[in-house]
């Protein structure tokens, strides 16, 4: 009899340890035909974080990953982020669809701070008229903090099936990192803007100058060196000996304000850059204490104005460095041209430039030779190294690609 009982309750026990597997099962196999096959959350999400912290910078990129990439791991056909611009939210992909930040449907949706289904103040702001954003199922606001910075809207799965709550936990955080990846993007172009508009004001204030030193170059060498040529030739027409002295100072002045009108405004600059460098190098070469020579490989060169302007400029400031700074035994100026490019080198071989990389250094210091040299290597599209080593002297090398 004991046996017998035994044997009822063994018998229940296996009765009642079946059923609940083939619950279990018949529930996995009702979770997966609703859901799909379950993800892995870590998984998922390491995957898609370490893409975004590529993503830095790169808000084409953040877009494709959340509007193509993630959606089609979720079989969802129809994806969109709308940015936050201005005081609108704007799609990335529908033309004109526009939502204001302010409108009190987004501000509900954003309260949320998380992934959840279409329904309350989304459906409400769909209802008010956006019939374009009908096909939408979940959103999720892109957001750190308080501040918005986009909603990301993902529509109906594949296979009728559904968003788990695993699902939307995972969109959450992904919309949560695109939020800090948006973030430093916002910071970048904030900065971005801010540099472009200090380069041009820079490039402003270049060519403002460049056209004040043409205009007081042509005043100088039309007006007062005309006056100083006519009144040297006066007193040597007088050919009094006692005015020898201030006939050469008269000399003397007129030669100095020719140099002066040359630095101004070089004459041969708009059509012969090689002319006027072996002028500039030979008068540098007269009171340098070094020997200062020009090596020239170039054909003739049609240049724009700006572009041998900026060149002259910079052979000029670094011609000027090396003689006042480099204590060298010798400076060496080349103009090679290539089919693809000009180059040009200006080298010596003196006490080098420290730190000759660390630009901020000698703008702090109130230096602005070596940056006003890259700035105008920029305004022209040109690539400028300075390769320096301390008592092993100094290589400027300006390259001018496309010519």
């Amino acid at each position: 009899m004991l046996s017998n009982n035994f044997l009822w309750l063994l018998a229940g026990i296996l009765l009642t340890l079946g059923v609940i597997w083939l619950w279990g099962r018949v529930k996995r196999w009702s979770h997966r035909r609703r859901y799909g096959d379950e993800m892995s959350q870590a998984e998922m999400l390491i995957g898609y974080s370490q893409r975004m912290v590529s993503l830095i910078q790169d808000r084409p990129g953040l877009s494709q990953l959340l509007t193509v990439d993630v959606p089609a791991a979720l079989e969802v056909a129809q994806a969109d982020i709308l940015f936050a611009e201005a005081r609108a939210l704007v799609s990335t992909k529908e033309r004109g669809l526009r939502l204001p930040i302010h409108n009190a449907a987004v501000r509900r949706v954003a309260a949320g701070g998380a992934a959840a289904r279409v329904t309350g103040p989304l459906a409400e702001l769909i209802e008010q008229g956006r019939t374009d954003l009908s096909w939408t199922a979940v959103w999720a606001p892109v957001m750190r903090g308080t501040e918005l910075y986009g909603l990301w809207l993902l529509g109906q799965r594949g296979q009728r099936r559904a968003y788990s709550a695993l699902h939307l936990q995972w969109l959450t955080t992904l919309a949560r990192q695109a939020a800090v990846v948006l973030e430093t993007v916002r910071y970048a172009e904030r900065e971005q803007h801010v540099a472009q508009k200090l380069q041009a004001l820079y490039y402003q204030t270049v060519s403002a100058r460049e056209m004040e030193r043409g205009q007081l170059s042509r005043e100088l060498h039309d007006g007062v060196l005309q006056d100083l040529c006519a009144v040297s030739r006066d007193l040597k027409a007088l050919g009094q000996p006692h005015l020898e002295t201030l006939v050469t100072r008269s000399d003397e002045a007129v030669n100095v304000l020719r140099r002066i009108c040359h630095d101004l405004r070089p004459p041969f600059l708009t059509n012969n850059l090689p002319l006027t460098l072996e002028t500039l190098v030979e008068r540098m070469d007269a009171y340098a204490s070094a020997p200062v020579s020009i090596e020239i490989k170039a054909d003739a060169l049609s240049l724009p104005e700006e572009t041998t302007l900026a060149i002259y400029r910079i052979v000029q400031e670094a011609l000027n460095n090396a003689i006042r700074h480099a204590d060298a035994s010798e400076i060496v100026v080349r103009l090679t041209q290539y089919p693809d490019r000009l180059r040009l080198t200006i080298t010596d071989d003196g006490q080098g430039i420290e730190h000759s990389h660390d630009l901020g250094r000698y703008v702090d210091q109130g230096h602005f030779g070596l940056a006003g040299m890259h700035e105008r290597a920029k305004m022209i599209g040109a690539n400028l190294d300075i390769q320096s080593a301390k008592d092993y002297g100094t290589a400027v090398i300006l390259e001018v690609p496309d010519l």
